[in-house]
């Protein structure tokens, strides 16, 4: 990653990568192991990663698991997914998607 090549060479932070171990409790395992450490996320949105997904560390920080391109998904839009496979999607027209259902944009008239 470009972001973390640049501010390992500015000496600042302690950045890294490891894969997120399956099992009890949050694990990252890179460079060395991280038990347990916080995760940075929007307000109100909590999640724990499946076993095996790489994940950013920041000074001891999980900043995030990579989840790849969502090829499905248009400019803008947001989709929530679970590994056991319920999803959200926040389509751009205003409609949301929960787990196939559509519920359309509420208008007004």
């Amino acid at each position: 990653m470009w972001l973390t090549a640049q501010l390992k060479k500015a000496g600042g932070l302690r950045l890294g990568r490891g894969l997120v171990q399956a099992g009890e409790g949050f694990r990252v395992q890179g460079e060395r192991e991280f038990s347990a450490p916080e995760q940075v996320a929007p307000y109100g949105v909590s999640s724990r990663a499946a076993g095996g997904k790489e994940a950013v560390m920041v000074d001891g920080l999980c900043a995030g698991v990579l989840s790849g391109s969502d090829s499905r998904l248009q400019a803008g839009e947001v989709r929530l997914y679970s590994a056991g496979g319920a999803e959200i999607l926040l389509k751009n027209n205003g409609d949301v998607v929960i787990n196939g259902q559509v519920f359309p944009k509420y208008l007004e008239g």
